[in-house]
């Protein structure tokens, strides 16, 4: 099972407008037999994001994790907040199997701790379910 702050990159994701490619990914809690793997895209491309700080940008909805600071990214990275997606567990074990998914490593406990306290400020966009596996341990 992943677990919290581990990265990943899903080979042919789909995206909202239907175009696909490679996609990096945060694992965002520690998903049980059953339970959905929850996670945050990144993007390396920094237009939408000039000026961000290391760290939470609130009000740019993102977290900027410079390369220096975590070394699973190869380039400077911004987690995108809050839209939160939903693997179901099971068939992110087998796309692993079958390659389709590839673990990168996992960001400090640390960078972790405040990619979440980051999050949390976007309660209100955070389906209750999603926020109770998020932050269950809390």
């Amino acid at each position: 099972m992943p677990i919290a702050g581990e990265v990943f990159v899903k080979e042919r994701f789909v995206f909202e407008d239907g175009s696909t490619r490679d996609k990096w990914f945060v694992v965002l809690n520690q998903s049980e037999i059953n339970e959905p793997c929850l996670a945050l895209k990144t993007t390396s491309v920094p237009d939408r994001y000039i000026g961000c700080t290391q760290g939470c940008n609130q009000s740019r909805r993102c977290f900027f994790t410079p390369n220096a600071w975590q070394s699973c990214f190869r380039v400077d990275t911004f987690i995108q907040l809050p839209q939160i997606i939903e693997f179901p567990s099971d068939k992110l074990i087998k796309a692993g199997f079958d390659g389709e998914i590839i673990f990168k490593g996992s960001i400090t406990s640390d960078c972790l701790s405040q990619l979440k306290s980051c999050l949390a400020r976007f309660k209100d966009d955070i389906s209750t379910i999603h926020w109770n596996l998020i932050y269950r341990n809390r």
